[in-house]
């Protein structure tokens, strides 16, 4: 059975002047995360190295609503993240994610470290590997696509987005309408805020990116 394992540490967490202070407020967001994604979560994400953690997540899991979460709440903490697709060979304790081993963690660290190693110039911060090396070139292309768009966003295009996040909505179809009453936008500003951001294209490319994982690396699983 195909799972979902994330890897995600602090970037430069060392030069953090309140690294404590930080890792606690990780360790919270996590938990909340936690209850929120419960129907899709194997294994709790939780701290393994003080600065990073980990967790498993179903391969139908809305992966990528999560980690943009994980950055909305962490915000101006940089992070990177490594996902991977694959079996877990070990016993899984659901309570925590430590001690869990197989094909799904050793694909997510060799894309954690791929990350460290090329960051596109330091606009992706997100990679995954599947051990397809055809699929790996498609889903990254496709994330690099979309960190490269989100990059560029302004304060006033993240207040947006942020909005979304926590109205619980991530993906490119919703009522503009109720959105613009959220923010105190008129239509026309929400409109101008929407197109110079290019945030339904970011959406758009994080739905397309899942729901090939879903439907490539999910089939065992439903025959299961």
């Amino acid at each position: 059975m195909a799972y979902l394992a994330l890897i995600g540490d602090i970037i430069q967490s060392k030069q953090l002047s309140q690294r404590s202070e930080v890792q606690e407020q990780l360790k919270i967001c996590l938990n909340r995360l936690n209850e929120f994604f419960e129907p899709y979560i194997i294994s709790n994400f939780s701290l393994t190295l003080g600065d990073e953690f980990q967790g498993l997540m179903k391969i139908d899991a809305p992966i990528f609503y999560l980690i943009d979460l994980i950055n909305d709440q962490m915000r101006d903490i940089p992070m990177r993240y490594g996902i991977g697709v694959g079996e877990i060979l070990t016993h899984i304790n659901p309570e925590v994610s430590m001690g869990a081993d197989g094909p799904a963690y050793w694909h997510a660290r060799e894309a954690i470290k791929f990350v460290h190693q090329k960051n596109d110039y330091g606009t992706t911060q997100i990679a995954i590997r599947t051990g397809e090396i055809e699929d790996d070139i498609l889903l990254n292309s496709l994330l690099s696509a979309g960190e490269a768009i989100k990059y560029n966003w302004r304060t006033s295009q993240l207040e947006v987005f942020h909005a979304l996040l926590i109205s619980d909505i991530y993906q490119e179809h919703f009522n503009q309408q109720q959105l613009g009453n959220l923010l105190g936008l008129s239509s026309s500003a929400l409109s101008k805020r929407l197109k110079s951001s290019n945030l339904k294209i970011y959406l758009r490319s994080r739905h397309t990116t899942q729901q090939y994982i879903k439907q490539r690396f999910g089939k065992e699983t439903d025959n299961d």
